[in-house]
């Protein structure tokens, strides 16, 4: 039975992942929310699903054919980057400047809560005189899943960094 309880505690403690959802009103109001119920229903049609690990479609950039085409790896040269009066944003591998910020914002909050959450559960293991058998195991699992996952994210800030490299991405961005 106490291992039945173990496994049980340790299945539970595989941190979520939580899908946020992007919405803009007829004011231009841009808001967000994790819960899709909390969207109005005019605007659940328009709904833009943010998550590092769930496409969004695919990215186009749009070509004037007097400048040239992106090379293979999606990056184009400064003058591609050039704008047409303000219409056309400046584009670094098919993605503006606002994209390219909020991907880099997103992975490394999530780097840093996944941190804090490590650091809180090796915080928890520093006095074990109070907890059962059961309750360490299950946050020594929970902290290797923790640290699993802040090596993922490192692993994915990582191709983010070399992707942006490639595609020429001021440093302003990348905060």
């Amino acid at each position: 039975m106490k291992r039945l309880l173990a496994m049980l505690v340790i299945i539970s403690a595989v941190p979520a992942h939580a899908v946020t959802y992007k919405w803009v009103d007829k004011k231009g109001t841009v808001s967000f929310t994790e819960d899709l119920g909390k969207v109005p229903p005019e605007y659940r049609k328009k709904v833009v699903i943010l998550d590092a690990d769930v496409p969004t479609g695919p990215e186009i950039t749009e070509i004037d054919e007097s400048k040239g085409k992106p090379d293979a790896t999606g990056a184009e040269s400064a003058k591609d980057r050039t704008t047409a009066g303000d219409k056309k944003a400046i584009l670094f591998g098919g993605k503006d400047e606002n994209v390219w910020r909020k991907d880099f914002g997103r992975l490394k909050s999530d780097l840093r809560a996944a941190e804090d959450q490590a650091e809180q559960l090796r915080g928890r293991l520093a006095d074990t005189s109070k907890m059962s058998r059961t309750e360490y195991l299950s946050i020594q699992a929970s902290l290797k899943n923790v640290e699993l996952r802040v090596q993922e994210l490192k692993t994915k800030l990582s191709a983010l960094e070399e992707t942006a490299n490639k595609a020429g991405v001021p440093a302003g961005a990348r905060e």
